[in-house]
C-alpha cells in the first residue's frame, strides 16, 4: 500500500470534515438558536484543533450598530490643575506650552488631543504587587475628580502585569476598548499613568451580527493551540484599507487567551481586527 497516498487523502478528508462542520454549526446557530447540543458541537470542533474553552461563550446576538465619538479634545487645564495641583490661571499665566509641563516631580505630557501620559518622579521605583484593583481605582477617581473624564464609568479590565492596571470605559455593557486608563502603582501610589478618552455619542445603525460561537466557527482554521479564558463584546477602532482610521469604532469580539493574547474580531462578518494598543 501507498502509505503516502493514503496520508494524504486522509488529511483531505479530515480537513473536509472540519470545513462542513463548521458550516453546518454556523447554519444551525443561525436557524434554531444556540442550543446545548450546539454549544457542545462547538467545543469539540474548537477542542479538534487544541482549542480549550475555559469560559462562558457569550449568547448576545442582538443587530448592534456603531459607536461615533465627538472631536472634542480633552479639557487640558482640568488635567493639568487637577494632577499637578495648579490653578487654571497660574497655568494660563505662566505656562506657554500646554502639551508639556512639569511641576515639582510630577509630569504630564499630552501626545495628542485624547490621549496624554502622567509621570510622578517623587515616587520611589519599588512596584506593588498588594493593592488590589478597587484600590487603584479609588486612586484614580481621585485625581480625576472634576475633569472631563468620567472615570466612575471605568472599570477594571485586566492586569496588564505585577503592578500594571488597566481600566476601560463601559457604555451600555459594552467595553469601548479605546478609552482606557492604564496605571503602574508604586507602592506610594500612582507611577505612571496613560490615559486615552474620546467623547462619544449614542450606537447609531443597527445590523445583524455574527454570535460568538459563530465567530469561534468561522476561524476555527485560525484559531488554534490556546486556550481561551474570556469573551466579551466591545467597541474598537478599525482601520480601512488607506491606513486612515474609520470615524465610528465598530463592534468586535475579543477573544482572550491563557498567555495574555487578545484577539479581536468584527461582529459583523467574523473578520480578524488587529489591534492598535
Amino acid at each position: 500500500m501507498d502509505w503516502s497516498k493514503a496520508k494524504s487523502i486522509l488529511i483531505v478528508i479530515f480537513i473536509s470534515l472540519n470545513l462542513f462542520l463548521g458550516v453546518v454549526l454556523i447554519r444551525a446557530i443561525s436557524e434554531e438558536g444556540i442550543s446545548q447540543e450546539t454549544i457542545d458541537n462547538v467545543k469539540k470542533a474548537l477542542l479538534n484543533r487544541g482549542v480549550v474553552v475555559n469560559s462562558e461563550i457569550p449568547l448576545y446576538n442582538k443587530k448592534t450598530g456603531t459607536l461615533p465619538y465627538r472631536d472634542e479634545s480633552i479639557d487640558k487645564l482640568g488635567i493639568f490643575e487637577n494632577f499637578l495641583d495648579i490653578e487654571k490661571e497660574v497655568l494660563n499665566r505662566d505656562y506657554k506650552d500646554k502639551n508639556q509641563i512639569e511641576i515639582e516631580g510630577k509630569k504630564i505630557i499630552f501626545q495628542n488631543s485624547d490621549k496624554f501620559i502622567y509621570k510622578d518622579k517623587n515616587l520611589s521605583d519599588n512596584i506593588s504587587v498588594n493593592k488590589n484593583s478597587e484600590e487603584v481605582f479609588d486612586n484614580l477617581k481621585f485625581l480625576f475628580e472634576g475633569t472631563d473624564i468620567p472615570v466612575s464609568e471605568f472599570e477594571f479590565d485586566k492586569k496588564e502585569d505585577e503592578s500594571t492596571y488597566m481600566f476601560r470605559q463601559k457604555y451600555n455593557d459594552f467595553w469601548i476598548f479605546e478609552n482606557y486608563i492604564s496605571v503602574r502603582m508604586s507602592k506610594e501610589g500612582v507611577a505612571y499613568l496613560e490615559c486615552r478618552y474620546r467623547k462619544t455619542d449614542d450606537i447609531i445603525q443597527g445590523n445583524e451580527i455574527l454570535s460568538a460561537y459563530q465567530v469561534l466557527i468561522k476561524n476555527h482554521e485560525n484559531i488554534k493551540d490556546i486556550e481561551i479564558i474570556a469573551i466579551d463584546l466591545g467597541f474598537k477602532e478599525h482601520i480601512i484599507e488607506d491606513g486612515t482610521m474609520e470615524l465610528n469604532d465598530i463592534p468586535v469580539w475579543r477573544v482572550r487567551t491563557s498567555n495574555k493574547e487578545e484577539m479581536f474580531f468584527r461582529v459583523y462578518d467574523g473578520e480578524k481586527v488587529t489591534s492598535q494598543n
